[in-house]
């Protein structure tokens, strides 16, 4: 048995690409008491960077699926993170190195999503201004600081070049083959050698990029509190449809139920929240078109 045969014979390949984020990209990077660490920072630009990861005298924080916002918890972090961003825009993994070198390395990655070039720069710009505001916050140098894209070879040649350095799965898979846990090394083989057959469709069924449901009157509040995890939400023609636009003339967008996702959506019906509730409020004051 292998994992390549266990992909179809056993469980449904995991397509999640928080699985990749969360799980196999640490098993591999982190391999060794971070041991091989700088390979990861050579790649995002930064050089070589040594870490420290003893549980005692440790100087790295390596953090996946984070969120800034959540994380902001009690009066002690409040005052070391004044006035800070509401926004939930964090990247994938966010990496803060105490070192001789202070260093900041942030990542948004995919793998089986298809993000338009335009879609993925839209998601970089929300989250260049958490990046920026933690370091400095965090007193690290611009020349210390990493802001990187993580996607598959194929879904790098389709958008191109980014404003912000870009590197691929593959790149990552050559640079641990020789030194990660030689199970999670396969696995990433795997991954990528299915990705034409695991690469999300545009024309998926409705429901299916769907994280949950909430009316817009909770999106409304959740988001002017600063509380709502979800960045995108979803309705059938998207923001300039005719369904959308007579919810809001109607006043039904109060309550129908919106698909909601914390990640870019690949698809033509889906939109930002932000310009959601920016059309709400106009047609509230009179100014909607």
């Amino acid at each position: 048995m292998s994992l390549e045969r266990l992909a179809d014979t056993g469980l449904p390949f995991n397509r999640k690409e928080r699985y990749f984020t969360g799980t196999v990209l640490p098993m591999l990077v982190c391999a060794h008491d971070f041991a091989h660490f700088g390979r990861l920072t050579t790649l995002a630009g930064l050089g070589p960077v040594e870490v420290d990861a003893s549980p005692g005298g440790a100087n790295v924080q390596f953090f996946t699926e984070y969120g800034f916002a959540e994380s902001l918890f009690g009066e002690e972090a409040e005052r070391r993170f004044p006035e800070a961003p509401t926004s939930r825009d964090t990247p994938d993994v966010l990496v803060y190195v105490d070192g001789p070198r202070r260093v900041l390395l942030a990542i948004e990655a995919k793998m089986y999503d298809k993000p338009t070039a335009a879609e993925l720069e839209e998601q970089l710009r929300a989250q260049a201004g958490i990046v920026a505001y933690l370091r400095d916050k965090l007193g690290v140098a611009q020349e210390n600081v990493a802001h990187v894209a993580l996607l598959p070879a194929g879904l790098a040649r389709r958008v191109g070049d980014l404003s912000v350095r870009t590197i691929t799965w593959e790149d990552v898979l050559s640079a641990y083959a020789d030194v990660g846990p030689p199970y999670f090394v396969e696995m990433l083989r795997v991954g990528l050698a299915r990705y034409d057959a695991l690469l999300a469709r545009r024309d998926v069924a409705f429901g299916a990029n769907a994280e949950t449901k909430l009316s817009g009157e909770e999106i409304v509040r959740q988001f002017q509190a600063g509380m709502l995890t979800f960045t995108r939400m979803g309705r059938r023609g998207g923001l300039a449809g005719p369904e959308l636009r007579e919810d809001i003339t109607s006043g039904a967008w109060r309550t129908f139920r919106y698909e909601c996702s914390s990640k870019v959506v690949d698809n033509r019906n889906w939109f930002g929240v932000a310009d959601f509730v920016t059309r709400v409020r106009a047609a509230s004051t009179g100014e909607e078109g």
